[in-house]
């Protein structure tokens, strides 16, 4: 009897604790709530055309005119319905401009029609005859306006023929805030452009809503209620039944995804996953309430933390990130972590169901014998549903799988959990078909050990490669106009100067992964979904530009002013053949910091160092991987001056703060540049972004100009370009605005500008490259410049496979790595 009773006791007291903290969580969520109403902002468009659709044809230099009043204090976008062609591609152009009552544009855009019908890059139909269709389509302005004003939209056609004329569609009645249009100077009566002007705005009623329930959720919890046995025990098992269901909903909130819109075997799928996890911990603690409450903070954690990788990196969590949790830590202390409205959606929810269980009793819900029952049923559960996931064949047909292309558009169809677990089965690399060791060296025998270029040279020239952290230019995707130029030093390199834009693996995070590809060869493409070399595969030495060097007789040096175990590097780095490493530990303390990273220039005075130090005529490869320009942009440091302010509509805080470090990173290039003018000392320096920043997704729509749910495999490589540049201190080759180049080939590139040997490796490298010029994660570029995916069967799928035997001899087949191949020696 003493015993229950001291058992009841520990219960009532953890009871206690329990509801003390739910009372304090919802506490600290309403003052969130009253702190962060911006957070409540939601998207609205004002304009509400009538259901009969008329439309007017636009040609030669028609001109419309559209006034309407601000109703807030923002304009977002705008959107007006036209017809869309794909039959032929239509000449002339539109101009689109929005003035104030003063006259004074607030923003103008001229669009090709061309670009209107989306047919820039793609070829008409085959249709013989016209093919129109109605679409919305969308400018986003991003301006700041006065609310009450009157704004008038003037459409001006230029260069429109008769024959393929541009549909505009128009409506009678479009709401107060608009008046009748005028076309050509001509008054129309109950004529108006079908348009809606979209604005955002804080949604007070939610705000009052969530503070409501919060403030009922606690009066819930604190008011006394306890069930009679048998019904606390029924209402336990009808919520065990009802919460995977909410769960469900609750991570799904989190991720933006309607889960009414899913397929019903995709929603199934996800419901029996939620139900599985669930019945795992019901079977492990025997305690529903435990379970639930376990549960629900579970999968909320889970959620979270994809709603912040996302923001963080643009990408979902998959099961290879495990690998980086260390990593992701150490760094996340630089970002700002702010919720949306859905992610506070899913914190009610979750506050709300641990109400919910609070109020439970807790009583054993199986006697040993059901216990053992029930653990044999989940497992076959586990182990059944386990098998069915391998059977990709049959979930592809029924519209079920991994989009390797877009995982975020992926995990939006599927599901976070399902997609997720579906994703497992890419996190081991598994040998590929067809592959031995001697294939591999048959294909290392038709190349040979070769010297670079500059056989004049008289001794060998010291490598410097300098991986700047972040670092792109955002051009590529589109124009960006500027205050000042962001790169005037790098645009201005010509002598003994190889520049250009290469392609990467990453974008908006995963650094290691460009520093592999580079200094290996290899592609991450062979490696699982979302894998990493540093994290996961590295585990055994591998050849590697160090190791080669290394045979040439060069010091190897690594350098990467932060934490020197991120990426696993302090254990990589020696298996790569670096002789050194040296991390944070080794810089000034009082040194520049930006935002709390090293400046690009107090990491160059350390290699200036290292230079002044170093035994003269020993050649020195130095490795840095730069970290100024990490991400983290919403944090404004004001000891760093921001010079760079964009000058359109895609002006934003994080935006101009990001190219102003740019700016700085120019500035600093150019001191190391002139460092290594002045020496003697013949040295080859390499320099080139591991990645681009991970903005805002509302930035990246304004550069595309449309959204990045809507990107073709072209398009979506354009984020995954960034700079590069070769230069030296003697005479090498000379070439400006280079593409169609990737890291993979970057250090035999280099190579070729020195007297140094290049193993068969790098030659193959060389060689694949005339064919395949260009590869990353996402696909890769043939020689006339097409995209790819490597899904795709074609002439060039025997070349991917025997580069991919290659890559497996060299990361995974450690007892057969060919020596023919990867070796500047003569012998085999």
């Amino acid at each position: 009897m003493s015993e229950r009773n001291g058992k009841n006791k520990i219960h009532n007291i953890i009871n206690k604790a329990m509801k003390g903290v739910v009372v304090f969580a919802l506490f600290l969520f309403i003052i969130f709530v009253l702190k962060n109403k911006a957070e409540f902002s939601e998207k609205i468009a004002k304009g509400g055309p009538d259901k009969e659709i008329s439309q007017i044809a636009v040609t030669g230099n028609d001109e419309i005119v559209q006034k309407f009043k601000a109703t807030y204090d923002n304009i977002q976008s705008f959107t007006f319905m036209i017809d869309r062609n794909q039959s032929y591609k239509r000449a002339g152009s539109i101009s689109v401009n929005i003035k104030d009552s003063k006259g004074k544009s607030v923003y103008h855009v001229t669009k090709d029609l061309l670009d209107v019908d989306g047919m820039r890059n793609i070829q008409p139909s085959l249709k013989t005859s016209r093919y129109t269709s109605q679409k919305w389509y969308s400018l986003i302005v991003n301006k700041d306006i006065k609310k009450g004003d009157t704004y008038t939209l003037t459409i001006k056609a230029r260069g429109i023929k008769k024959d393929h004329p541009l549909y505009l569609y128009t409506s009678k009645e479009m709401g107060k805030i608009y008046e009748p249009a005028v076309i050509n100077g001509k008054s129309q009566k109950d004529f108006h452009i079908r348009m809606r002007v979209w604005t955002n705005r804080i949604d007070v009623s939610a705000i009052i809503m969530t503070v409501a329930i919060a403030v009922a959720l606690m009066a819930i919890i604190l008011i006394p209620l306890k069930l009679p046995e048998k019904w606390n025990k029924r209402f336990s098992w009808i919520l065990f039944i009802v919460n995977p269901w909410i769960a469900f909903y609750m991570v799904e909130k989190v991720f933006y995804n309607p889960i009414s819109v899913m397929k019903p075997l995709t929603f199934a799928l996800n419901v029996l996953w939620y139900y599985i996890i669930y019945a795992v911990l019901l079977m492990l603690f025997n305690r529903i309430k435990w379970a639930l409450m376990i549960g629900n903070i579970f999968f909320y954690g889970a959620a979270i933390a994809n709603y912040f990788v996302l923001a963080f990196r643009g990408n979902p969590i998959t099961p290879a990130d495990i690998y980086a949790v260390g990593t992701a830590m150490d760094v996340a202390d630089h970002y700002v972590l702010s919720f949306d409205k859905p992610a506070i959606i899913a914190t009610i929810i979750l506050l709300g169901l641990c109400v919910i269980a609070c109020k439970l009793e807790t009583f054993k819900a199986f006697t040993i014998k059901k216990r053992l029952v029930a653990i044999v049923i989940t497992a076959i559960v586990i182990v059944a549903s386990s098998v069915h996931m391998t059977k990709v064949d049959d979930l592809a047909k029924n519209g079920i799988k991994v989009n390797l292309f877009n995982q975020k558009n992926g995990y939006l169809k599927n599901g976070y959990i399902l997609s997720f677990i579906l994703n497992v089965q890419y996190t081991l690399v598994s040998q590929p078909d067809g592959y031995n060791p001697q294939t591999v060296n048959k294909i290392a025998d038709n190349y040979q050990v070769t010297t670079g270029k500059n056989k004049t040279l008289k001794q060998k020239p010291n490598v410097v490669v300098i991986m700047n952290e972040t670092f792109a230019d955002l051009n590529v995707v589109n124009h960006i106009k500027t205050n000042k130029e962001v790169m005037p030093f790098i645009n201005s390199l010509k002598e003994n100067t190889i520049k250009g834009h290469m392609l990467v693996s990453v974008f908006g995070g995963g650094t290691s992964n460009s520093e592999y590809e580079f200094l290996t060869g290899n592609s991450v493409s062979t490696l699982p979904l979302n894998g990493n070399a540093y994290t996961q595969f590295i585990k055994y030495k591998v050849p590697s530009l160090a190791s080669q060097l290394k045979q040439e007789g060069y010091d190897t040096m690594a350098f990467h002013p932060y934490k020197a175990n991120g990426w696993n590097r302090n254990t990589v780095y020696p298996l790569l053949g670096f002789d050194k490493f040296i991390d944070e530990t080794s810089m000034n303390p009082n040194g520049e910091k930006f935002r709390g990273w090293y400046s690009d220039s107090e990491d160059y005075n350390k290699i200036i160092d290292v230079f002044n130090k170093k035994e003269s005529g020993k050649p020195l490869f130095f490795f840095n991987v730069t970290i100024q320009n990490h991400g983290g942009y919403y944090v404004k440091d004001t000891k760093f001056k921001e010079e760079i302010k964009i000058q359109d509509e895609k002006a934003t805080d994080t935006a101009n703060r990001y190219l102003s470090l740019i700016h700085e990173s120019d500035r600093a290039f150019e001191k190391i540049i002139n460092y290594f003018k002045q020496q003697k000392e013949p040295t080859i320096v390499v320099m080139f972004g591991d990645h681009q920043p991970k903005l805002p997704d509302s930035f990246y729509e304004l550069l595309y100009g449309k959204s990045l749910n809507n990107l073709s495999l072209k398009e979506l490589q354009k984020k995954y370009k960034v700079p590069f540049i070769i230069w030296a201190n003697y005479d090498i080759d000379e070439a400006s605005d280079m593409e169609n180049v990737s890291a993979n080939y970057l250090s035999s590139m280099m190579l070729e500008q020195t007297n140094l040997k290049l193993s068969r490796y790098n030659e193959y490298l060389l060689n694949l490259r005339k064919t395949i010029p260009a590869l990353n994660a996402n696909g890769y570029v043939d020689k006339d410049g097409k995209d790819h995916e490597f899904s795709e069967k074609n002439k060039y799928t025997k070349l991917i496979n025997e580069y991919h035997y290659l890559q497996y001899n060299s990361l995974m087949d450690t007892k057969h790595v060919s020596n023919t191949l990867f070796s500047v020696g003569n012998g085999k």
